[in-house]
């Protein structure tokens, strides 16, 4: 038993159950759209990024603008993105497959 908290609610009381339903329900929503706001940031900063190289490489070396845009695009966008999700499917096969032991810091000799 663990007694009330310091607004004098008992934390295992009745109604608490629902209560933390709804805040974790509350901060998955806010999670989601930071997640979609960070995700179109990072598409339109691929459009700009590209369209910066298209523009250079249209001038340096005369290939056409739009298809270089397209191509940059796109690279600057999947290849990181592709990093990003082979981390993190190597991460979750690791934590779910092996056995890790954590690192206390100290070698056996």
């Amino acid at each position: 038993m663990t007694g009330p908290d310091r607004t004098g609610r008992d934390p295992q009381g009745p109604g608490d159950g629902e209560l933390n339903r709804e805040v974790v329900r509350r901060v998955m929503r806010r999670l989601n759209l930071l997640e979609s706001l960070i995700l179109g940031a990072a598409a339109i900063l691929a459009l700009l990024g590209g369209a910066l190289v298209a523009w250079l490489l249209s001038a340096t070396l005369g290939l056409g603008f739009r298809i270089s845009w397209i191509v940059a695009s796109l690279l600057l966008f999947v290849v990181p993105g592709a990093v990003v999700y082979a981390r993190e499917k190597l991460s979750t096969t690791s934590r779910k497959g092996l056995d890790v032991e954590p690192r206390t810091g100290e070698r056996d000799g």
